[in-house]
């Protein structure tokens, strides 16, 4: 403990704060002028950009965007590739964080970043919490600091990446702990991430000025609400897990023979963009499709325009785990958490359209968020963070964490049989007494 205060640490920790939170800015300009570039329309989020742009250039933009980071991938894996965050945490040597350099991993950040900008189906998180992390490893090596301190740096410096891009410093935190972080230090590096965190998320508010990533007004808890929460449980668990599973089979089988990644990762991107012609929500991280969710509104009377808004929710939740799998599978880097929240926010706002078809005043806001926390907590096997990081992205009141622990909790236990039998085992140990 002593270590983590010394003057060296306490400094290396307030430069890798400062640090993720400038990257998390550049990451976010960046992506700003790849889509851009790839779909020709200066201003507005990707769905307008994509509205905007003629059918041509939808379904071309991410296969150009595939090809360039294919090639620029052949080369990274060809000479030597890139380390990874967890790689380094977990190294006890030390020896992953001393080589792990900075051009490299802020060339593939930056490659990450131009992949979701072209449109293609992965998440941007991967970006920030690389570059944050070798930054800290470097750190780490040029002031000295020991290893298990240096592994915590590192950890927490990712966390700060990802919080710095979202504007959720307990998420950030919640992940470099639960996530990156491994036995035997996640009790110290609480004690770490949450400021590291701060002080980035802090430094991003230079871009984002402290306006939480969606704009939701707190909603109230009604009857039919309640109704839609507990339906939504076996629904969210079933999605978090064949995600999960999907995507793990994707990668285990993913393009091997380097010099086929740009046809590859072009490839999943063309079926990408013909996709988005009908379903435009599918391409890029998921944010879009994600605050979509969370705003949609069925007219009064709509018949029509309910079943048109259920069946483009639907197709997200179907498209955006196999289109992201695609990608993954065509050798493209990319994270997770944008997809999973996509997926279940809009089995959420399914579920409360659906409802409401029926009669039941469901809140679709608070089910789509309970969603997004579910789906994400399940695919990361990770609840804190789920509950945490999904509650930050639009802090949208008491009623809405209360839903979303309430949701998660439930859903981590459905998803999980060995946490059921170990709380089976320890009820029935605590009658026995």
């Amino acid at each position: 403990m002593r270590a983590l205060i010394r003057p060296r640490f306490l400094v290396a920790a307030a430069v890798a704060g400062v640090a993720a939170g400038l990257i998390g800015i550049a990451m976010a300009l960046l992506l700003e002028l790849f889509e851009a570039l790839f779909y020709g329309v200066a201003h507005g989020g990707l769905l307008e950009r994509l509205s905007a742009a003629p059918p041509w250039r939808r379904a071309l933009a991410p296969a150009t965007g595939g090809l360039v980071a294919g090639g620029l991938w052949w080369w990274l894996r060809a000479t030597g590739g890139v380390a990874e965050v967890e790689t380094a945490v977990a190294d006890r040597s030390g020896q992953v964080a001393a080589r792990i350099g900075l051009a490299r991993p802020f060339l593939d950040a930056v490659t990450q970043v131009l992949t979701v900008g072209a449109g293609n189906s992965v998440g941007r998180e991967g970006a920030p919490r690389l570059a944050a992390g070798a930054v800290a490893a470097r750190l780490t090596t040029r002031l000295g600091i020991g290893r298990t301190e240096g592994a915590i740096l590192i950890a927490s410096a990712a966390g700060a990446g990802l919080a710095a891009m979202y504007n959720a410093p307990l998420g950030g935190a919640a992940y470099a702990v639960e996530l990156v972080m491994v036995s035997g230090m996640r009790r110290r590096g609480a004690l770490v991430a949450v400021p590291v965190c701060l002080v980035a998320t802090l430094v991003s508010w230079l871009h984002s000025h402290g306006h939480p990533t969606f704009e939701v007004a707190s909603p109230g808890l009604s009857s039919g609400t309640v109704l839609g929460l507990v339906l939504l449980v076996p629904v969210a668990a079933a999605l978090g897990v064949g995600a999960r599973r999907l995507w793990s089979w994707m990668l285990a089988h993913r393009m091997r023979v380097l010099r086929w990644l740009p046809a590859a990762i072009g490839a999943a991107g063309l079926v990408t963009g013909l996709v988005s012609l009908w379903v435009p929500a599918v391409v890029g991280n998921g944010r879009d499709a994600t605050e979509m969710a969370l705003t949609t509104r069925v007219p009064e009377a709509s018949s029509g325009a309910a079943g048109t808004i259920l069946a483009l929710l639907a197709g997200i939740v179907v498209l955006k785990p196999v289109l992201t799998g695609l990608t993954l599978a065509a050798g493209a880097t990319g994270g997770r958490l944008a997809p999973s929240l996509a997926a279940g926010s809009s089995a959420g706002a399914a579920l409360a359209i659906a409802l409401q078809a029926c009669g039941v005043e469901a809140g679709v806001a608070m089910l789509a968020l309970a969603g997004a926390g579910a789906v994400l907590a399940t695919t990361q096997r990770a609840p804190v963070f789920g509950i945490v990081f999904t509650w930050e992205l639009a802090r949208a009141g008491a009623w809405t964490l209360m839903a979303l622990l309430t949701v998660v909790l439930a859903v981590t236990l459905l998803a999980s049989p060995d946490l059921r039998r170990t709380v089976a085992l320890r009820l029935r140990t605590s009658r026995s007494r």
